[in-house]
């Protein structure tokens, strides 16, 4: 292939939930546990595999499904994209890794699991920006 693929419509999603995020793709991938250049792979849809010689790239459906829990995408997001598959897996993911802390309270639901994820990353975010402005002495 020489063409370099257009990006699939999982990839766009994943890229513009990242941006809107502020995160950048090394933190982003760190979280989701995959390198920064498979990262960029699976949201560009393609890698080089020579000089002007290009290969898709389609991820896996749980690579995927973390890839939008860092960022925040549904899983409705990610069947209107066209991976139910991935959207099947991001609900195991959260299902699974939050449980609710008061044991009488009963699982959280997906709304209040996207809240809950919304609230921590707002204070990483704050954190980070507190202490770079710590470091500079603002």
């Amino acid at each position: 292939m020489d063409e370099r693929p257009e990006p699939p419509a999982e990839g766009k999603l994943i890229a513009g939930a990242l941006a809107r995020s502020r995160m950048s793709i090394r933190q982003a991938s760190r979280r989701a546990g995959i390198s920064y250049g498979r990262w960029r792979q699976i949201t560009t849809g393609y890698q080089n595999v020579s000089a002007g010689s290009f290969a898709r790239v389609r991820a896996p459906a749980s690579t995927l499904a973390r890839m939008a829990d860092v960022v925040g995408v549904t899983p409705e997001a990610l069947e209107e994209s066209g991976r139910p598959d991935a959207a099947e897996a991001l609900r195991e993911i959260l299902t699974q890794a939050r449980p609710s802390p008061d044991p009488d309270a009963g699982p959280l639901t997906v709304d209040e699991q996207r809240l809950v994820s919304a609230f921590v990353k707002a204070i990483r975010s704050g954190a980070a920006s507190g202490e770079a402005g710590a470091a500079n002495g603002t």
